[in-house]
């Protein structure tokens, strides 16, 4: 099975989101002052890395338009 371009970049960015989650997982189950540093830094710059990623492939990935449903009503 071939996945297209914007299917990997959905990949990618669904994993930094689940990295960054791991991340403030672990910042929240530490009891130490600079959790809040762990869970500020690389945890919420993760997320917003992934969230920057994903909306950047949506404009810039280029792909072939079903006309299915116009072709139907036509």
């Amino acid at each position: 099975m071939s996945a297209t371009k914007m299917q990997c970049r959905v990949r990618v960015s669904s994993a930094l989101v689940l990295l960054g989650m791991i991340v403030e997982l672990v910042s929240l189950l530490w009891s130490h002052p600079t959790a809040f540093v762990l869970f500020v830094i690389p945890g919420a710059l993760l997320m917003a890395l992934a969230i920057l990623f994903y909306l950047y492939s949506l404009v810039t990935v280029t792909g072939s338009i079903d006309n299915t449903e116009t072709s139907r009503s036509n």
